[in-house]
């Protein structure tokens, strides 16, 4: 289980918001209920960044933005509800140069898909297709700093729980050779791949099966994102990609390209790499 260092400020002033400084990617988060909006002072909150609004009366509505001026549009949207909000949180990039106009547009994006996919929420109007004109290193960046305003929801009260198995049926991977069997079995995530420099942040995956195709691609952790959308479980990610209701991801999905290695090369790859490692 990983966790993410926080620093909260709590002020002595009821009104004035509560605000994380989440450590690892350098992302503030402001927390606070609508009627206190203006208690954001413009010096800070006049920056590039994303917001999120919620509901408190019980239909787990959100409203999912990006602004060039974060407090400008939170008034904006004061004035002029998209949905009757009760508390909000607006995120920004704590350095010196901040977000850009294309860095914020991808977030909004792959945070809107990554509420989208949760059954217990409704994202009112969502971008969910992110700005795809940044680099691919740029991107893989971004995509960590995805997790952290997910936990910034949570610190909310938002219920961002979801089906996401760190493994499925089509994940098992049998035990290592019968001279080995003593020792356990190992299930190997696509983490392991990554950790081990069998398989790259950034890579594109495609799949074809029942007739239809899909693209993905691999994030620094180990996750597969399909449509702004991160999976653990390869298994998961193919199922979610084809809406069909299962498939054996490390099977279906190619690496690099339709006719690239499947991820069970690379996973036999990485399980002959561990034999010889305990055999030695």
């Amino acid at each position: 289980m990983s966790t993410t260092p926080v620093n909260v400020q709590i002020p002595s002033d009821s009104q004035a918001p509560i605000i994380a400084d989440f450590v690892e990617h350098a992302l503030r988060v402001a927390y606070f209920d609508r009627q206190h909006w203006a208690s954001l002072p413009s010096s800070d909150w006049d920056a590039l960044g994303v917001y999120v609004l919620m509901t408190s009366d019980g239909s787990n509505r959100v409203y999912v933005g990006q602004a060039r001026k974060l407090r400008g549009r939170l008034q904006q949207h004061n004035n002029k509800e998209k949905l009757p909000w009760h508390r909000a949180l607006a995120v920004k990039h704590d350095t010196t140069a901040g977000f850009n106009t294309a860095e914020i547009g991808y977030l909004e994006g792959r945070i809107a898909a990554e509420l989208n996919a949760l059954t217990q929420i409704t994202v009112v109007e969502g971008q969910t297709s992110g700005d795809e004109t940044l680099p691919k290193h740029m991107m893989i960046s971004l995509d960590a700093f995805v997790k952290s305003i997910l936990g910034a929801l949570r610190l909310a009260g938002l219920d961002i729980s979801r089906g996401n198995p760190q493994t499925e049926a089509g994940d098992e991977q049998p035990a290592f050779t019968p001279s080995s069997s003593a020792r356990p079995s190992k299930v190997v995530t696509v983490a392991d791949l990554v950790s081990s420099g069998l398989l790259q942040a950034g890579h594109a995956l495609y799949l074809s099966q029942a007739g239809r195709e899909a693209e993905g691609s691999v994030t620094a952790d180990g996750e597969i994102i399909v449509r702004g959308v991160s999976y653990k479980s390869p298994s998961t990610a193919a199922a979610k990609a084809l809406e069909l209701q299962s498939s054996n991801g490390w099977t279906t999905w190619e690496v690099g390209s339709q006719s690239g290695p499947p991820l069970d090369v690379l996973r036999q790859q990485w399980l002959e790499q561990q034999r010889e490692e305990a055999d030695k």
